[in-house]
């Protein structure tokens, strides 16, 4: 089993057994053909030998020479056999060696086979399947490697579908032959005999245009088909070990291609990157960017991205030179990795410039509508923008704070601009300490420390996705708070010195796993920046000097934020329990809120989800 299928794979049922894909075919195949006397196969090689891959071996020992036909080496002669038999009644399933020879069975498939439909005004159908084996990987040189799903995607009547596991193969490939319509179905050979996988016994057809999340995460999506759908697995199998939850989408059927799927994954993660082995011009990537562009602009918060070959003629017959231009998946990590730190969503909403690496100069909003502004709110909204007002002081003079602001400035116009009011809540951290204990040794394996502080970033970044009013800006001119579009956390924490304090500022903390966040503290603690200015960069403020620090404090709102949470030293109390009392580690955390924007209802809210989710934390994150 491949790394990607380990991370892939649905749990096998009593009644499922593992195949792999290209035993998945010939199951498929055999088991429509004992099902349906109509079906047919048609090809080169397909009847004595088995097919070229065995995909066909035994059917015509168990179906006869008139139900699996060998032909000559003659793809056009192939396809229009194929259309004509369909035209009369039968369900035939041709098939193309290689990919590469498709290109000449293309007349009957695009002029007849697809357009029989629309000729007709649905007097006619043609439902033919076509199967060919794509993608290099497998030594084939220029004229047996290629992905060809680009050109035929395009052809107007034309059914697409590219299962990557042996589940799908069967399942596809089943509901390709009882289409009415013509159905292409591209297998990629080097997951012929690579992946192994759970397949349903008897009966199992798939929905051809429906997509599947083969792997759920919060901070990027990828969609990816065929091989290199694996190595997107294994890649984003090396980025959660980083802390860095990336989601992959398989589309299966590219047409009709699942839309709603794919761009609720795109919404989610704001982040979107194609990995494909065809080449990169009008590649189908191409058509995903514009699909994203069209419907999710307001939501991505980085620029698309492709992984794919490069634009040459073919596959090398250079075995390095094929590994080299095939995407694989250290080259797709590295992409994953780049653009995971991009956040340009909040910085395009008000056209301000970014820095080298694609976080905001400045704390950036995505200003709502005034009517959007009287509806409760919907996380990620995005209306119409424009650069809000910056905070105005007793003089009436404008506020400004830009990067590298000097602190002291900061905490006058803190103390002077911003009228603020503090809730306290203890907590009971039972939980969190049991699963810290659980996790210190696996944690410590990987060099890194396990301590509070990373449970309470997750816990705030749980309450502002339950409260996002407390992650916004107060508008002057307007009277009125803004959300922001990111929530990029600004964190000061005890340096690992234990001397001085350390800052940073954690873009989108809510899309990052636990042991990613306790990544993040570490390197703060590490190499943070000893000066707090780099905090006017955050959206919302959580500081945690650790446990020789003051049981209770109160943190200070800085401008461009409407609240900031400190938590207290955590020390063991006498707790009411179980009709009785026992000793557990507790906390007293305080919200500081701009009480222009927010109020105790607010802060009580925000404090509120916070104690929620750090007692009744399950240990359900990596």
């Amino acid at each position: 089993m491949t790394i990607a299928e380990r991370a892939s794979a649905p749990a096998e049922a009593e009644t499922d057994h593992t195949l792999t894909l290209i035993e998945a075919v010939r199951e498929a195949l055999d088991e429509e053909m004992a099902r349906d006397a109509r079906v047919v196969v048609l090809g080169e090689d397909v009847g004595k030998l088995g097919g070229v891959f065995r995909a066909t071996d035994g059917l015509q020992a168990r179906y006869g020479e008139a139900r699996v036909i060998d032909t000559p080496m003659m793809e056009l002669g192939i396809a229009g056999l194929a259309v004509g038999m369909a035209m009369k009644g039968l369900r035939p399933v041709a098939e193309i060696q290689f990919a590469d020879f498709m290109h000449a069975a293309a007349d009957h498939i695009i002029s007849d086979a697809a357009r029989m439909r629309f000729r007709t005004q649905g007097d006619w159908t043609c439902p033919l399947v076509v199967r060919t084996a794509y993608g290099g990987g497998f030594r084939g040189g220029p004229y047996h490697s290629q992905s060809v799903e680009a050109y035929y995607s395009h052809v107007p009547g034309l059914k697409v579908v590219v299962p990557s596991f042996p589940a799908d193969a069967k399942g596809l490939l089943l509901a390709a032959i009882r289409d009415p319509d013509p159905v292409l179905v591209l297998e990629h050979k080097r997951t012929y005999r690579a992946i192994r996988g759970a397949v349903p016994e008897g009966e199992h057809v798939a929905t051809i245009g429906q997509a599947r999340i083969v792997r759920a995460g919060r901070q990027l999506t990828v969609v990816a088909w065929g091989w290199v759908l694996h190595e997107s697995l294994a890649a984003a199998e090396q980025l959660a070990e980083e802390g860095i939850e990336v989601e992959v989408v398989d589309p299966r059927t590219l047409v009709p291609l699942d839309e709603a799927t794919i761009l609720a994954s795109i919404r989610k993660t704001g982040r979107l990157c194609v990995v494909h082995e065809d080449t990169r011009t009008m590649g189908f990537g191409a058509e995903l960017a514009a699909l994203a562009a069209e419907s999710a602009l307001d939501d991505l918060r980085a620029p698309i991205r492709r992984v794919t070959m490069p634009d040459v003629a073919g596959i090398p017959a250079s075995g390095p030179m094929e590994d080299y231009l095939i995407p694989d998946r250290d080259r797709i990590a590295r992409a994953l990795r780049e653009l995971a730190q991009v956040d340009r969503a909040a910085a395009r909403s008000i056209g301000m410039p970014t820095r080298g690496d694609g976080a905001p100069n400045a704390p950036q909003i995505a200003e709502q509508s005034a009517q959007d502004q009287a509806l409760p709110h919907r996380a990620g909204s995005v209306g119409a923008v424009r650069e809000p007002p910056l905070p105005r002081g007793a003089d009436g003079r404008e506020a400004r704070f830009v990067r590298g602001a000097n602190w002291s400035d900061l905490m006058v116009a803190s103390a002077t601009t911003v009228p603020q009011a503090t809730s306290v809540v203890e907590v009971d951290l039972s939980k969190v300490a049991a699963r810290i204990d659980d996790s210190r040794a696996a944690w410590a394996e990987r060099g890194i420390g396990a301590d509070y502080t990373p449970f309470l970033v997750r816990a705030l970044a749980a309450a502002v996705a339950r409260a996002p009013q407390v992650n916004a800006i107060w508008d002057a001119e307007a009277r009125g708070a803004r959300r922001y579009h990111a929530l990029h956390l600004g964190l000061s924490v005890l340096a690992a010195d234990g001397e001085s304090a350390r800052h940073a500022v954690l873009p989108d903390a809510d899309t990052r796993n636990l042991f990613g966040l306790a990544i993040v503290v570490q390197a703060t603690r590490e190499a943070g920046a000893q000066a707090p200015d780099c905090l006017a960069d955050a959206t919302i403020s959580l500081t945690d000097y650790g446990p020789d620090s003051a049981l209770f404090a109160v943190p200070l709102v800085l401008p461009g934020q409407v609240a900031a949470v400190r938590a207290g030293a955590v020390a063991e109390r006498l707790l009411a329990r179980d009709r009785g009392f026992a000793l557990a580690p507790t906390v007293h955390l305080s919200a500081t809120v701009d009480h222009r924007a927010l109020d105790g209802m607010d802060a009580g809210v925000l404090l509120g989800e916070m104690k929620r989710f750090l007692e009744e934390y399950g240990g359900d994150e990596a």
